[in-house]
């Protein structure tokens, strides 16, 4: 083989890796700078998230690393592929800018198809409500210490009925009222009874004291009608025997 030939195939090589170096090394430089356009705080797609680990957990708080960054990229896709029915989204796609030591920072998703297009915030809203327990205790926060900000909260389900409201509460007020005419009934018929009583014996006193019989030196005597008059039988007898011829 020619040495020549040799020597010229492997710059031919060299030429053709370099070039290839060179493209990815300018892919890598126009993503870079791409995502960076992507993900910059106040952008239309972006979602600013802040988490307060220590006011959550106190001396066993953790430290926010660029492993719990991996863990909130994670979660954050997971979200994603749950809520839409692509199943492409990967931790790349998540992109985090601005993290501060507090810890707060913002983040964009892009389209795993182009990885420059990003989704639309209110899908990325959609998929974090839906999943926001998920991501909540995969960092041992709730919606208080984990807050994606501009995001409202997830509200527990509304308990359904299965008796309307307004038919509860007129059930409630016809039992107070129905309870308050028993009461008013009874108290009557107790009320009615004891007069009844008090009537009764305040009779019989009067009954008694008609016939009660008056005793004056040892000798009972009848109380006198005074309507109908009473004859004295002792006078009686003394006039009969003034009469009596002799």
């Amino acid at each position: 083989m020619n040495p020549l030939s040799s020597d010229h195939m492997d710059k031919a090589y060299m030429n053709k890796s370099g070039r290839m170096l060179g493209r990815l090394l300018l892919a890598s430089a126009w993503t870079t700078v791409a995502y960076a356009v992507l993900c910059k705080p106040d952008m239309q797609n972006a979602v600013k998230v802040r988490l307060s680990i220590k006011t959550a957990l106190g001396d066993n708080a953790y430290t926010w690393d660029t492993n719990e960054e991996y863990l909130f990229k994670a979660m954050v896709a997971f979200a994603m592929r749950r809520y839409s029915s692509q199943q492409t989204t990967q931790t790349s796609n998540v992109l985090l800018c601005n993290v501060t030591d507090r810890v707060s920072f913002w983040f964009v998703i892009t389209d795993s198809s182009t990885n420059t297009t990003p989704i639309p915030r209110s899908d990325v809203e959609a998929a974090i409500r839906m999943n926001r327990n998920r991501i909540n205790s995969a960092f041992l926060l709730n919606d208080n210490t984990l807050q994606f900000l501009e995001i409202p909260t997830t509200l527990a389900p509304p308990i359904g009925h299965s008796v309307p409201v307004w038919l509860i509460v007129f059930g409630v007020l016809f039992c107070i009222i129905l309870v308050g005419i028993v009461s008013l009934l009874v108290s009557g018929i107790k009320r009615r009874k004891r007069c009844n009583k008090k009537l009764e014996e305040t009779a019989v006193l009067e009954e008694k004291c008609e016939t009660a019989i008056t005793v004056e030196n040892g000798i009972p005597c009848d109380t006198l009608d005074v309507k109908a008059g009473q004859v004295n039988g002792v006078y009686a007898a003394a006039d009969d025997e003034w009469f009596t011829p002799l």
